[in-house]
């Protein structure tokens, strides 16, 4: 018997998520357990779902309204730290990939990946707890890394001064 991972879609519009859920099914390796439209139906849907049928990883948006995606994930992970959250957006901007995995997001990717890509993404995650990246979210998350650690060499200096 094949072993399924269990992933929910959470994305406001329609035609993503059927999209999504396509790119995935051609893969036969996934079982979509549920679809919401935003991050209060997410969580509603997580409160009725059995423990042994919730996702193991859900593909998350970022942009929906009522509760949009980075604040789905922070709730969420407090609620079931088991879960697994991969972005699956449109945004490059630094703010939200550093917020997303702020909130606790295993990885980052663009929606214009291949389903290939996005299939390979969920099992590095699932399968060796990975944090996989679109190429250009990765260069940029490169970059701020980069750059937090010069702004924390001059506060650190800064410092040492104040204190003597």
């Amino acid at each position: 018997m094949l072993n399924f991972i269990r992933i929910a879609i959470v994305d406001d519009k329609q035609p993503n998520r059927v999209s999504l859920n396509e790119r995935l099914n051609a893969a036969h390796a996934y079982e979509v357990v549920f679809m919401a439209v935003n991050g209060d139906d997410f969580l509603d849907k997580m409160k009725t779902c059995p423990p042994e049928a919730r996702p193991q990883i859900v593909l998350m948006d970022i942009d929906m309204p009522v509760m949009d995606g980075i604040e789905t994930v922070k709730r969420s992970k407090q609620l079931y730290p088991e879960v697994q959250y991969l972005m699956v957006t449109i945004f490059d901007d630094d703010e939200k990939i550093f917020e997303a995995i702020k909130a606790g997001a295993s990885g980052y990717l663009l929606k214009d990946e291949s389903g290939q890509v996005i299939s390979d993404a969920i099992k590095e995650v699932i399968e060796f707890g990975g944090a996989p990246m679109s190429p250009r979210i990765a260069r940029k998350a490169l970059n701020l890394l980069m750059n937090a650690s010069i702004t924390t060499d001059k506060k650190e200096e800064q410092s040492e001064l104040s204190t003597r």
